[in-house]
């Protein structure tokens, strides 16, 4: 491998759309720079054939994008466009088979590859190039393949400087004793202490003093008569108080299953996992392939989830998210920090 670029060729008539969402995963993978998009690579006032020609002997692979639509566009006098010597997308595709470039079909949205009778004699050996097709149902997957297929071409964007860690995560400090047994620690004094109040004796009046041995005995059959009032003293219910703040440590919202990862906007695959109380585990990945995992856990008073490791496949550099939730675990907005960058980032379970 070695530098050049990706020329995606386009109809805007046809494919404008998947072509720009197809330039911002190449870019993530690519570099901007090794990716030739006319609308935003061309700079103003510059001669577009020339140009255009000019990216052509840099670039090692041509994106021929073909929708539905790619044939049979015509000018304003009916005329197909393909058939035009002047057509920009013909002068495209016909330029880079002439100078022996890779040459992919993209196939987009059900479209078919033309019929060699159907294109003009420059253009007829490009029906002999093995297609992708890309598909919105399955999108991401469709691009994973066609990135793979471009990685043996095109030398991936470098992995940033590791030396350069940014600032950390921050990660949820461990609970304390009291933190986890408070409950168990509570229930020990309560009990303890009317344990004490039962063993009192009665001082009333004429200072009565009763007998020991009777009155312990009054007492365990008191409870075994009454089995509410048993129970009421074996086991004494929490205070309101309590309650409110034991709630608030033990619940988290269920965010098991599949959640899909955008960062600064942009889809970056997706997290599927599983949760076990407060803590989880979680495998990542993109473009549908597996990429990463790791675990993390749930602060109920930040409403927070974070991980507390996360490996990814093809680096040991420092990777990790913190999530914050608005809506009781409906959605999360926070940051992700991916090969020594970190990015403004959502989770969502809609696509």
């Amino acid at each position: 491998m070695g530098n050049g670029k990706i020329f995606i060729s386009y109809r805007r008539e046809d494919t404008s759309g998947e072509s720009g969402r197809l330039k911002d995963k190449l870019e993530q993978v690519f570099g901007k720079e090794n990716i030739f998009y006319d609308v935003e690579t061309l700079e103003a006032g510059l001669n577009f054939d020339e140009s255009i020609a000019k990216a052509i002997n840099e670039s090692k692979v041509l994106l021929a994008m073909i929708g539905p639509h790619w044939l049979r566009v015509t000018d304003s006098n009916g005329v197909k466009r393909i058939q035009k010597e002047d057509d920009w997308v013909r002068k495209e595709i016909s330029e880079a088979l002439k100078r022996n470039l890779r040459v992919i079909p993209i196939l987009v949205n059900g479209a078919d590859m033309p019929d060699p009778e159907e294109l003009p004699e420059d253009l007829k050996d490009l029906t002999l190039r093995h297609a992708q097709e890309l598909t919105s149902s399955r999108w991401n997957y469709d691009v994973g393949e066609l990135t793979k297929v471009l990685e043996k071409i095109i030398d991936k964007k470098p992995i940033p400087n590791p030396q350069l860690t940014p600032r950390p995560i921050p990660k949820p400090q461990a609970k304390s004793w009291w933190e986890k047994n408070y409950l168990w620690a509570l229930g020990g004094i309560v009990g303890f202490l009317f344990l004490v109040g039962m063993c009192v004796p009665d001082e009333s009046e004429n200072n009565y003093q009763p007998d020991p041995i009777a009155q312990e005995d009054k007492q365990v059959s008191t409870l075994i008569d009454d089995p509410i009032q048993q129970d009421e003293i074996t086991n004494p219910a929490p205070s309101q108080s309590d309650q409110s703040i034991y709630n608030e440590l033990s619940l988290a919202p269920d965010i098991t299953g599949k959640w899909w990862l955008k960062e600064n906007g942009v889809r970056m695959g997706y997290f599927i996992i599983t949760q076990e109380g407060n803590d989880f585990t979680f495998d990542y990945y993109y473009f549908d392939q597996f990429s990463g995992k790791g675990y993390g856990s749930y602060v109920a008073s930040e409403r927070a989830i974070y991980s507390e490791e996360f490996i990814l496949n093809d680096t040991r550099n420092p990777a990790g998210f913190a999530f914050v939730t608005p809506d009781e675990g409906g959605s999360w907005s926070g940051i992700v920090q991916k090969y020594a960058i970190e990015n403004n980032a959502t989770l969502s379970r809609e696509y």
